[in-house]
């Protein structure tokens, strides 16, 4: 570091310094007006001017003639100051607090190129002015201060506004003149950082419903959304432009959000809103999930495996050599990549091809260990606040046994086919004919003993997905029967799809193929149904409700532990004429899969239709707590105590 370089930094650090004094007194001033946003501004414009030549003339051997015109122009907002009416206190202003988010985020941009031009990297100035540990650090002084600012007052907006603002102070491009070792380590960190943040935005839209909450949720979730493009954008074409670009129309929005007071009125909380926040949210995920698959799958091998990487052999999964393979163990590029040339080798239909690779770009991110991580981290705490909610009941204990239940599922116990990489599937433990069948067997004893919801409600990810605290507002209003007669559809396609592997692994028939890949039943079942039709109707869990798999039944894995719901399984009550006299009925309006309990019961005593998954919200509903859950565990018993409300 030559004497230049060095007192670039003390520069930066001497700005920095007065760019939050100077907003300390404005933020913290009572009676501060638009003249005053604009006096202010106009200071913060001339830091920047000062280093924006320096950075130009010191290392890009530009004209000095660029400071008196660089200066004429940062006088413009003291001009402005004189002549502009004057106004109320400008945190009620919103052109003063854009105003100020704009000129805050061009002063940051300044301070980061006047870095980039001393110490790289040397690209487009704008994507460079972000691309530094400069602006990063920047990015976390700032959610810092304005956390310090509101330390009287942390809550959950505060703590979305932190962690949005944090996340952007690791991305990849700050650490781009690293180390692969320090970029994996910085995608991490952003990673963890972004899942708390998405946390928050779930639960502000589920305990705010005014103005302020849902323009600070639905926007965030947004953005997030529009960053991880970039970050995919860029682990896959290394092109920083996008992720630059909306990282900086993130900070101008994360400036408003703190400066300018949004109304806290009530609103009403219509279906517009939260079919809007899921696809925001889930689109911010998926792309995350894309994003830093294909980015982490990279940085492993680079790091591990280089000698491979650098021979081409282990472009579409990751030798055992990586310690991160477990995590990493595909490139959901690369198998896009190949799966549209295959298809238009064979077919030479673009249209057709471009479908194939999207249809193989979400199944195969939704299927990456990292997507499960990351979306099982999110709903289990979302899952965790369901429990911490509920009355002491069935319905506690079976959250904690979700809680406990799906992280063991994930990395222990195998799934049903090598390529759906439902956590560790054919991973640790290769799918074969009699691990298939163990595992079939295994699932029919623990429903047998259990009912459904030993996988449905437990196991599964709908369990997370739709019996958290956020999601379990959405359950469906109705049912139909046309559903109870369409079940058998989805369950006969399983059966021969199911039926054709045993053949084929039998050698009595062989697998058809598509080009050079071999379509293997499995596969295609697994990710149809459960990466491509499971998140299509959890995408639109506001207007299909939860547990739709069930209630619908075009989940034919369902539908089959369904089935052994007629063996012991029952929800029973404990006394019918209480049922018959029943008005609220709350717990055919709690139940997601809309069954008819009371009819059940007032008919023949209890309810265990192959549609139940078991999730024991009616028998919290009840008001008179008069229905139990009837399993292998009290099945010998003749009635339940009376002092426990059902039995999990």
């Amino acid at each position: 570091m030559d004497y230049l370089q060095l007192a670039i930094i003390i520069y930066i650090a001497g700005m920095m310094f007065t760019y939050l004094f100077l907003l300390y007194l404005l933020y913290r001033s009572s009676n501060a007006s638009r003249r005053a946003v604009l006096f202010t501004s106009s200071i913060f414009f001339y830091m920047s001017a000062e280093a924006i030549d320096i950075g130009y003339i010191l290392f890009q051997h530009g004209s000095v003639l660029v400071e008196p015109i660089s200066l004429m122009l940062a006088s413009i907002p003291i001009f402005l100051s004189l002549a502009v009416k004057d106004k109320g206190f400008w945190k009620e202003d919103w052109v003063s607090s854009t105003f100020l988010a704009l000129t805050l985020v061009i002063d940051e941009l300044a301070m980061g190129y006047s870095y980039s031009a001393a110490f790289g990297p040397h690209m487009n100035p704008l994507v460079s002015a972000v691309s530094n540990p400069a602006f990063g650090i920047m990015m976390l002084i700032d959610a810092s201060f304005f956390l310090t600012m509101s330390r009287h007052n942390i809550n959950v907006k505060e703590v979305s506004l932190f962690t949005f603002a944090v996340s952007m102070a690791f991305m990849p491009n700050i650490f781009r003149t690293f180390e692969s070792s320090i970029q994996l380590v910085g995608a991490v960190l952003s990673s963890i950082i972004m899942i708390v943040n998405i946390v928050t935005l779930y639960l502000l839209q589920m305990r705010r419903i005014s103005l302020n909450a849902q323009v600070l949720s639905l926007s965030l979730a947004g953005f997030d959304f529009i960053m991880m493009l970039g970050l995919s954008i860029f682990a896959s074409s290394s092109d920083l432009t996008f992720l630059s670009l909306s990282m900086i129309a993130s900070m101008v929005w994360y400036f408003v959000l703190i400066f300018y007071r949004f109304s806290d009125k009530k609103i009403t909380y219509g279906l517009k809103i939260p079919i809007l926040f899921v696809f925001l949210i889930n689109m911010a995920e998926l792309t995350m999930g894309f994003g830093d698959s294909v980015m982490g799958f990279n940085l492993t091998n680079d790091i591990f495996s280089a000698h491979m990487m650098n021979h081409g052999s282990s472009m579409m999964r990751s030798p055992h050599t990586n310690p991160f393979w477990w995590i990493f163990p595909m490139n959901p590029l690369s198998m896009t990549l190949m799966s549209f040339h295959s298809v238009l080798m064979v077919s030479h239909n673009l249209l057709l091809s471009s479908f194939w690779g999207s249809y193989i770009l979400v199944m195969m991110t939704t299927m990456m260990p990292f997507y499960v991580l990351m979306m099982g981290a999110e709903m289990l705490f979302l899952v965790y606040e369901r429990y911490k909610r509920s009355r002491p009941s069935c319905v506690k204990r079976w959250a904690l046994a979700i809680i406990v239940a799906m992280p063991i599922f994930v990395w222990l116990i195998p799934y049903y086919t090598n390529f759906y990489i439902f956590g560790m599937s054919g991973m640790l433990v290769p799918v074969t004919l009699l691990g298939f069948s163990l595992s079939m067997i295994a699932i029919s004893v623990a429903s047998i003993i259990f009912g459904r919801r030993a996988f449905c409600n437990t196991m599964c990810m709908s369990a997370h997905m739709w019996t958290n605290v956020y999601y379990d507002q959405f359950k469906a209003k109705k049912s139909s029967k046309f559903w109870e007669y369409f079940r058998w559809v989805p369950l006969a396609v399983m059966i021969g799809f199911f039926s054709y592997w045993v053949a084929g692994e039998m050698g009595i028939v062989q697998f058809l193929k598509l080009g050079s890949s071999i379509l293997n039943p499995l596969d295609l079942f697994g990710m149809f149904t459960l990466n491509y039709v499971w998140w299509f109707f959890f995408f639109m869990t506001p207007v299909f409700g939860t547990y739709s798999c069930a209630r619908q039944g075009w989940c034919g894995y369902g539908t089959f532990t369904g089935l052994f719901n007629k063996v012991i399984f029952k929800v029973k009550s404990k006394d019918v004429e209480v049922c018959r006299s029943c008005n609220s009925v709350s717990c055919e309006s709690s139940c997601p899969s809309k069954i008819d309990i009371r009819k059940d019961v007032l008919s023949k005593g209890f309810s265990n239709r192959i549609s139940c998954v078991g999730c024991g919200d009616c028998i919290e509903a009840c008001p008179f707590n008069n229905l139990y859950i009837q399993d292998i565990r009290n099945v010998f018993r003749k009635q339940p105590n009376n002092g426990v409300r059902g039995t999990t």
